[in-house]
């Protein structure tokens, strides 16, 4: 396999590489041709846009220019002195008659008291009109918001020539709305006009006319309101929609017009060039992916001939090298060749068959150790699978015959049994033990349950080995015996009790008057009936600490001051056995909480034994210390 790999390495990967370099160059062609083109068209879309808002910003201070010499020629009409109020008149209503955006008419000249308006019943915004007047400065003129009136379209335009002399008109703006409507040559591309705050005042659509939406919030409009100067940009639009577009000031009205378009069908033309560059590059990669998988797969079968003669023999003695490490020892390795690939498989049958003996009779060693040993064994891996058990194991654990391989919890049907031993494999300490109790055969068993685990010679876990030792007949001669001291110390005690209130009454001559020698032998009898008491108390006290009900009564005890008074207690008996009984303390020891009377029978008990076993001229120390 390694040849025939090195093979089509040889072959292949230059191959690949230089498909991967074409792939890589005809994206980056594909990338530069697209973004040239992206660059080149935005420009010619920015252009064309100017050039449309120009031409109608042109077309708007035309208006206005026609419009403003109209009314200087009434203006110079009516500041004449050599004519008539008629002829005045009759100037104001040909300029209105043969101007057909003019849809009314209204003169006031306070210095000549001169007031006309046509047509006559024309109902002029007299609030409009002040609003104008107070902007009108002399010699320029001010326009109103556009607005609605019946067909109309229109503008209020007021012009004053002197403080107190004005001449206001109402101007149709249909034709300038129309050249709107048909200025857009492309799809989805818009062309309205907005005053110097950035608000619509002229729009195709008549329902963002009416709402005079203000757009300032959009860069372009923003930066026109700022500088009234012509700009063309990339920004985002209404509802953040990425848009391209220009504005153009007219300087006649100090309106904008503005010319916009959605960035997306703006750039459809270069998309469609990115899908046919995309679609090119494509056909280009499946003749060179098709050319490649076709030059691999003669090198694959030209490597796959010339390595199969070579890399068999070596291949077959791989696979049984396998089947060795797993186990299997049952098929011998066949190698034809006559070379040196021969003679090593042969070596390598020979090596198998000895290896099978080997492990044949360390196998049969170990069957008969495990099933020589009368306690219950289970063995198991890492995974808790069973490995080996012998029959005790089995019958303890109700085990199958065919549990081998399996997990050990899921084999135990017992769910006491399977609780303790749960426990042990989870326990982390090492040689954990527990005890499990079943009817066996119609029989109460006990058993101790012990994990071991099974390590390497590194210290990696392996498994573990659960043994199952039967443990009834100890506990069954526990319970005697603790039956037979709860049974004799409960007879003697009650029986020595009465002897020792009967002794009582004697010593205190209650039935009549002892001698010395009398009252010496009832004192003895009374001491010793004492210490067998203590004896019996002693073995109840016993049976209460193994059933583990023995009452405790703690309270603040200076072990120090109890230590003490019982050495001098032993002084004496320590003297006559000509042994020094002395008592230490390296510190002040602080209370603790104890029961009194029986550490006193503790520390009593030790100082009896040391007594006992310590020959005459020895020493005892008795030492506290607080750590």
């Amino acid at each position: 396999m390694k040849f025939l790999f090195v093979m089509l390495l040889v072959s292949v990967i230059p191959l690949l590489f230089l498909g991967l370099r074409s792939v890589v160059m005809n994206k980056d062609l594909s990338s530069t041709i697209t973004k040239i083109s992206s660059d080149a068209h935005s420009t010619a879309i920015l252009d064309k846009q100017i050039q449309v808002s120009k031409g109608l910003a042109e077309a708007i201070d035309d208006y206005f220019a026609t419009v403003h010499q109209n009314v200087l020629v009434v203006t110079s009409s009516i500041r004449k002195r050599d004519i008539t109020s008629l002829q005045k008149r009759r100037v104001i209503e040909s300029v209105y008659a043969t101007s057909r955006d003019f849809l009314a008419v209204k003169v006031e000249d306070k210095g000549s008291k001169f007031y006309f308006s046509t047509p006559p019943r024309w109902n002029f915004n007299v609030e409009e009109l002040r609003k104008l007047i107070s902007k009108a400065s002399p010699g320029n003129f001010v326009l109103s918001s556009p607005y609605f009136t019946d067909s109309f379209i229109a503008v209020d335009y007021c012009y004053s020539w002197k403080k107190g002399s004005y001449i206001f008109v109402v101007l149709s703006l249909n034709r300038i709305v129309e050249k709107l409507k048909n200025a857009p040559s492309n799809v989805d591309e818009e062309v309205f006009v907005v005053d110097s705050q950035g608000r619509i005042v002229i729009h195709p659509d008549f329902e963002k006319m009416k709402r005079k939406e203000k757009l300032d919030y959009i860069s372009l409009i923003k930066d026109f309101a700022s500088s009234f100067q012509m700009m063309s940009a990339e920004f985002n639009g209404p509802r953040n929609i990425p848009m391209i577009g220009a504005v153009v000031p007219s300087r006649q009205s100090g309106w904008g017009v503005v010319t916009w378009q959605t960035k997306s069908t703006a750039y459809a033309p270069i998309a469609q060039v990115k899908v046919y560059v995309k679609n090119y590059t494509h056909r280009l990669l499946k003749i060179g992916v098709l050319q490649l998988i076709i030059i691999i797969i003669i090198s694959f079968m030209a490597s796959f001939i010339l390595s199969k003669n070579v890399s068999n023999p070596i291949l077959e003695l791989s696979k049984g090298a396998l089947r060795v490490a797993k186990g299997d020892f049952s098929m011998p390795v066949k190698v034809k060749s006559k070379d040196e690939i021969g003679e090593l498989a042969k070596i390598f049958n020979s090596m198998m068959v000895e290896l099978k003996r080997y492990i044949d009779m360390q196998a049969d060693k170990l069957d008969a150790l495990v099933f020589s040993i009368r306690e219950g064994l289970v063995m198991i891996d890492e995974k808790n699978r069973i490995i080996l058990t012998n029959e005790e194991g089995r019958k303890i654990l109700l085990l199958r015959e065919n549990s081998i391989g399996r997990a050990l919890l899921d084999e135990i049907k017992r769910p006491e049994v399977k609780k303790v031993i749960s426990s042990l494999l989870e326990s982390s300490d090492e040689r954990t033990k527990g005890e499990i109790n079943f009817v066996q055969e119609g029989v109460g068993k006990f058993f101790e349950v012990q994990n071991y685990p099974v390590k390497t010679r590194e210290g990696s876990l392996i498994g573990s080995i659960l043994t199952f030792r039967d443990i009834t007949i100890e506990k069954q001669l526990a319970q005697m015996k603790d039956d037979f001291l709860h049974s004799i110390t409960h007879d003697l005690r009650s029986p020595m009790t009465s002897i020792r209130g009967f002794l009582e009454i004697l010593l205190d001559e209650s039935v009549g008057p002892l001698n010395e020698e009398q009252k010496n032998f009832l004192r003895i009898m009374d001491e010793s009936s004492e210490k067998l008491l203590t004896l019996i108390n002693n073995l109840l006290d016993i049976s209460k600490l193994e059933a583990g009900k023995m009452p405790l009564h703690l309270k603040e005890t200076h072990l120090d001051k109890v230590v003490k008074r019982l050495v001098e207690f032993f002084k004496p008996q320590a003297d006559s056995l000509k042994i020094n009984l002395v008592f230490e303390t390296s510190n002040e020891i602080q209370p603790i909480m104890a029961d009194a009377v029986l550490i006193e029978r503790v520390i009593t008990n030790l100082i009896s034994n040391a007594l006992k076993f310590t020959p005459a001229g020895g020493k005892i120390t008795v030492s506290i210390k607080d750590d």
